[in-house]
């Protein structure tokens, strides 16, 4: 487990919301125009492509919360 100062915890706390935030924006369904004969649409979520780094993200994000905290408290 790391070690992690106030600030530290802070910022990490602050790159969590952004995070959430981006994934509110993310996950909305859009609409990709399919060009053939005739016109069709088929739905695409942005997020699905972007998914896997956010797991990767928030994982250390959790992890590094949960560590020890050194320093003032």
């Amino acid at each position: 487990m790391a070690q992690v100062t106030n600030d530290c915890l802070r910022e990490l706390t602050k790159i969590r919301s952004a995070m959430n935030d981006m994934y509110e924006k993310l996950n909305t369904t859009l609409y990709k125009k399919n060009i053939a004969a005739k016109v069709s649409y088929s739905e695409v979520n942005p997020f699905n492509s972007v998914k896997d780094n956010f797991e990767f993200i928030s994982t250390i994000i959790r992890n590094l919360q949960d560590s020890e905290v050194i320093g003032d408290e």
